[in-house]
């Protein structure tokens, strides 16, 4: 009766109301719009100018403007100014450091203002680059803690390129925020819309350098956050136009050649001529491998902060590549890469969660090289690396972390028990398994939680079949569907039909053992079959 005399209530007023309510219509429509927007991200001052006057208006900024104008055509989104100007300390003793605290520091002024995003940087004094940073609250979690330093170097800030690095950035952002199934794919179907352009160029033999490094990086940036879904097709292009610049970060790092090696090229030089001897070294510069520029490097105090990160997205590709059987020969790189980033900080004294991070990446190469090469003892060193990656760590302050390296622990186990032909230790990796999908938020991170459920499942349907134990079968399948719910929140459709197919021969064992049993039960044949438990 109360919902009743309400709605009349409503009739009523809209009858008296009727008049503003038209002649307000267009303001309405457009507080309903802003309203709509989700996503909210800020840009600061690019310009240290102080106003002339005391408390008078501040001095244009050209760089920040221009940001702005290029980010409108980006939808579901609203820029918001920040009118200060951020920087980070250089007095710092670690310039990793001072860049990691002035990019809280930018967060935590962005959250005053409700910004989810802020772009902010400066004018590089010596160069003239514009230096473009990113900062949001996903991009501060323990997971991509070595890409705090990122950043985006334009020489012509103004060219279209630098324009299309910039939607990819904010792109990226609004993926990390995203939630659900529905809004992830159709932000990942904007993240890939911008990348296709540049992925084109890139197979056609472009480097993407002509305004600056930021555009290559921006893309790779881009291509990382797609993989985190599960989509690795433009993974091979983001290693080949990040490649110059990670040969050119390893060899300014590295040590000159040893007097050995110069002999053995003079040697070979042939008799020529002088010209001929300085080509086929400089030929022969070009070719070394990746792995023995890493081997050179001595002083690991030459890595810069903007090195770092770098290396740190390129390493994470080349990861992200070996799981997916994408590129060969890319183990050596990206195993080399992250013993390089965990001596870096031993050395340095950083933070234990940088240093955790690489040696849990440094886990994942290695695994996915071991299984590659069918290499047990490579596994099992994974392993030991995942461990010392545990300890260091805490499971409340850094959940996703913690997550992803006991998921990576106990697939170490499991490949490592593949390798050798023996059955999986079901004690030793279900309670890891566990343990981290205990840790893991599946809302925040529905495409980690979705890959430990999805190999959990996998151990339970493997033993299950082998020892025909239908409670095993029965976690099996009740593990499949709910890692397709995961993936389906995370918009991953091939994991999602991964796990539908898991789902499928799980129901089709348990089937063919019910049968199996019936028919003894029926014959008073011995059951080898394990019920499951009333």
């Amino acid at each position: 009766m109360a919902g009743f005399w309400s709605m009349v209530g409503l009739v009523i007023k809209s009858l008296i109301t009727g008049n503003e309510t038209v002649e307000n219509d267009e303001d309405t429509a457009e507080e309903i719009a802003a309203e709509d927007t989700s996503y909210v991200y800020a840009i600061a001052r690019f310009s240290a100018a102080k106003p002339a006057v005391a408390g008078g208006p501040q001095a244009s900024d050209q760089f920040a403007n221009l940001i702005a104008a290029n980010l409108t055509k980006i939808p579901e989104s609203r820029a918001i100014r920040i009118e200060q100007y951020f920087s980070p300390n250089p007095d710092a003793v670690d310039p990793f450091q001072a860049m990691r605290e002035a990019q809280l520091v930018v967060l935590n002024t962005g959250k005053r203002a409700d910004a989810d995003a802020i772009f902010w940087g400066q004018q590089d004094p010596a160069t003239g680059d514009l230096d473009v940073h990113l900062v949001s609250e996903p991009l501060v979690s323990s997971l991509y803690d070595l890409m705090l330093p990122m950043t985006y170097v334009f020489k012509q800030p103004d060219h279209p390129d630098v324009a299309e690095a910039l939607r990819i950035l904010l792109a990226a952002a609004l993926l990390l925020q995203s939630r659900g199934g529905e809004q992830r794919l159709l932000h990942i179907s904007r993240l890939s819309s911008c990348l296709e352009n540049f992925q084109d160029r890139i197979n056609q033999g472009d480097k993407l350098a002509t305004v600056g490094s930021g555009v290559a990086i921006a893309y790779a940036f881009g291509v990382f956050m797609l993989t985190e879904t599960g989509d690795r097709s433009y993974c091979a292009s983001a290693l080949k136009v990040l490649e110059p610049q990670i040969r050119r970060i390893l060899t300014d790092a590295g040590d000159a050649p040893t007097k050995e090696v110069a002999m053995q090229r003079k040697a070979s030089a042939g008799l020529l001529g002088e010209a001929k001897q300085h080509k086929e070294e400089a030929t022969n510069e070009a070719e070394v491998r990746a792995e023995d520029l890493i081997a050179r490097i001595s002083d690991f105090s030459k890595i810069n902060a903007r090195s770092t990160a770098v290396l740190a997205l390129y390493g994470g590709l080349a990861n992200w590549s070996l799981i997916g059987s994408l590129k060969s020969g890319t183990g050596a790189v990206a195993t080399g890469i992250w013993q390089l980033l965990e001596r870096r900080f031993e050395q340095s004294v950083g933070s234990p969660v940088a240093c955790a991070l690489a040696i849990c990446k440094l886990g994942e190469a290695m695994v996915a090289s071991g299984k590659d090469a069918e290499d047990a003892k490579m596994v099992d060193n994974a392993g030991a690396q995942y461990r010392r990656a545990l300890g260091m760590i805490n499971n409340r302050t850094h959940a996703p972390l913690y997550s992803l390296t006991a998921y990576g622990l106990a697939e170490s186990i499991v490949t490592s028990a593949a390798i050798k032909d023996v059955s999986i230790p079901d004690t030793q990796v279900v309670p890891v398994f566990q343990a981290a999908l205990k840790v893991c938020a599946r809302r925040d991170h529905p495409y980690i939680w979705g890959r430990i459920m999805f190999a959990l499942a996998t151990v339970q349907l493997t033993n299950g079949a082998s020892q025909k134990d239908m409670d095993l079968l029965t976690s099996a399948r009740r593990g499949f569907s709910q890692a397709y719910e995961a993936f389906g929140d995370a918009g991953a459709k091939g994991a999602a039909r991964a796990a539908s197919g898991g789902y499928a021969r799980s129901e089709n064992t348990l089937s063919q053992l019910g049968h199996l049993k019936a028919v003894m039960d029926a014959t008073g044949g011995d059951d080898a079959v394990k019920a499951p438990a009333s």
